[in-house]
């Protein structure tokens, strides 16, 4: 499961975003002007304008569930919890497992399902 981003990295991805669509509609002169601006990194935003992905993005194909279907599974982990039920690791796995042979086909082909989730 991804990790939750802190507040100041959320703030700071708005800023990119606003400094890339700034940059777009022609508000900045330059991504020197953009960074200036907003304050942030000139290089990261440089990176970005020559389509380099955030961090997140970046790493999303590299986990075993995708985002969705890590929703699907903490949705089922808090209702077991609300009826009184803590989900234990290996009920999870049996879980994260159910969850992720029902993937779509296509979605099937584009990740590496064979691995075992978690170690054993």
């Amino acid at each position: 499961m991804t990790r939750r981003k802190s507040q100041k990295a959320t703030e700071d991805e708005a800023l990119i975003q606003q400094a890339l669509d700034g940059l777009k509609k022609g508000l900045y002169q330059s991504v020197r002007h953009a960074s200036h601006v907003l304050s942030i990194p000139r290089s990261t935003l440089q990176h970005r304008v020559n389509g380099r992905r955030s961090r997140t993005k970046a790493h999303a194909d590299n986990q075993k569930l995708t985002t969705a279907e890590e929703t699907e599974l903490v949705r089922w982990i808090t209702q077991l919890t609300i009826t009184g039920y803590p989900p234990r690791h290996p009920l999870l796995r049996s879980m994260a497992e159910t969850i992720r042979k029902r993937r779509v086909p296509q979605i099937e082909e584009d990740l590496q399902s064979d691995e075992p989730l978690g170690i054993d």
